[in-house]
């Protein structure tokens, strides 16, 4: 068979069509996948940080900041081991009270500033005209994402969610 021939031989061409546009649906599901999965995951953490602080405003009398990164890791059905980080944060700072041990703060745009106590005006560079001061609880998540496909320029390689809910 001459090369004139090979080239004019229409024989097999359907079952190239067919492997090539079978590799790319797979690349494009593959990629759907990986966004969808961002998006799943995302949706969680959002999902079980809100639970978590509805539940600490139920019980804003004597919330158990303890247990709140268990209540995110069971809410957003996380696996123990999954990498989930969870930080709990009350007025910017990382020791929480129950009771007569919290000292409140004003929320504003430059973060918490604190007051002389709770219920008082808020004043200053920053603050909502008419706000009162309060004791603020907030719970931030953050687990890492590893997509199959996509580079990681396309999706970022760290899940991070944030709430923060006035108990006081």
């Amino acid at each position: 068979m001459t090369i004139a021939m090979l080239i004019k031989d229409r024989k097999g061409v359907a079952a190239v069509e067919f492997a090539l546009f079978t590799a790319l649906f797979f690349a494009i599901i593959l990629a759907a996948l990986d966004f969808g999965s961002f998006f799943i995951q995302r949706s969680r953490a959002g999902e079980a940080i809100s639970a978590a602080s509805i539940s600490a405003f139920d019980h804003r009398d004597s919330v158990p900041f303890a247990t709140l990164p268990e209540l995110v890791r069971q809410y957003g059905r996380f696996p123990a081991g999954s990498g989930l980080v969870v930080d709990i944060r009350c007025n910017g700072t990382s020791g929480c009270a129950n009771g007569e041990a919290r000292q409140c703060a004003c929320l504003g745009t430059n973060g918490f500033q604190v007051a002389n106590s709770c219920g008082s005006p808020c004043s200053g560079t920053g603050m909502t005209t008419g706000s009162t001061a309060g004791y603020y609880l907030t719970i931030e998540s953050r687990s890492a994402f590893r997509p199959v496909l996509m580079p990681r320029s396309l999706l970022p390689d760290t899940i991070s969610e944030k709430a923060t809910v006035r108990l006081q």
